[in-house]
């Protein structure tokens, strides 16, 4: 028995094939947007983490050095870029010895730890500022705030055309000595 199908039952039609084509684009389209969502999330990610590390090791290096940081009060910010520090308000001062390797009073440690951290902290955060500030009455606390602008994916999920769009970004520590 042999069927006979009608000519136009053959195959597909250029038609049918540009449709399908269309789809496929919009969809590789949408993953490559979904891939590029994720890429700038991680980066952000990767920013924060790196934040919160640089904050919890200037904590550690205030709770080492409990002859400075629990007696005097310190506030002041940190800003500028990697051995090239600007410093507003009342830092420790620091003789510029390297504390690693010689004896220090703990005035100098303790300034020598803070530059230490704010070069590391502007090296892996460029234009991050830092700002401390200390009480003096007990129980003596530090308050360790990081701040620092990164690229808004969510700007860009939203709609916005603008894909510079920035957020200003901050992280607090509280630290008890």
């Amino acid at each position: 028995m042999i069927i006979l199908t009608p000519h136009r039952m053959r195959g597909f039609t250029l038609l049918e094939v540009l449709v399908a084509l269309v789809i496929l684009s919009i969809g590789v389209l949408g993953l490559a947007a979904m891939q590029a969502t994720a890429l700038s999330s991680t980066h952000g990610s990767q920013t924060e983490s790196m934040v919160v590390i640089q904050a919890r090791s200037l904590a550690d290096a205030m709770t080492a050095n409990p002859d400075y940081w629990g007696i005097t009060s310190p506030t002041f910010t940190v800003t500028g870029t990697p051995n090239n520090l600007t410093y507003t308000g009342n830092p420790p001062t620091y003789s510029g010895a390297n504390c690693s390797t010689a004896t220090c009073s703990y005035t100098d440690m303790a300034g020598y730890d803070l530059q230490q951290w704010a070069n590391q902290l502007l090296t892996q955060v460029p234009g991050a500022k830092g700002s401390i500030t200390c009480t003096g009455s007990a129980p003596v606390g530090c308050s360790i705030t990081i701040t620092w602008t990164q690229n808004s994916a969510a700007a860009l999920n939203s709609g916005t055309a603008n894909a510079a769009a920035t957020t200003q970004m901050s992280y607090t520590l509280l630290n008890q000595i």
